[in-house]
């Protein structure tokens, strides 16, 4: 897990107690699937944006998250499917199942993951 960490410095309007500056570590974001998804959650104005919306393709991208979870999503949750294609824990009969069918963002999800896969 530590290799997955990153530091980054302490926030700049953070109080700081001593004359060095604090470092804080945050895990790393894998987030491959959200500059196609809906033009990304942070295109959106923030006053756009559904929580509940961004929870789902949070799950989603997260490879963490059980290939029977990534199945159940991208089911029931359409606009999960970029994501889940994206991720790396999916496996090979759900993005045969995704490339069926045949959604261009999927697609490019796809696309981009096999760009990734042979280290483009």
């Amino acid at each position: 897990m530590q290799e997955d960490m990153q530091e980054h410095p302490a926030d700049e309007n953070a109080l700081s107690t001593s004359k060095t500056a604090t470092r804080r570590t945050a895990p790393l974001m894998n987030i491959p699937a959200a500059d196609i998804v809906n033009a990304g959650a942070s295109a959106a104005k923030p006053r756009d944006v559904d929580p509940a919306e961004v929870a789902i393709l949070a799950e989603a991208e997260d490879p963490g998250t059980a290939p029977l979870r990534l199945q159940e999503l991208a089911t029931n949750q359409p606009i999960a499917r970029p994501a889940v294609a994206a991720n790396p824990a999916a496996g090979p009969e759900l993005l045969t199942w995704l490339r069926a069918l045949d959604d261009p963002a999927v697609n490019e999800a796809l696309r981009r993951r096999a760009q990734v896969e042979q280290g483009h």
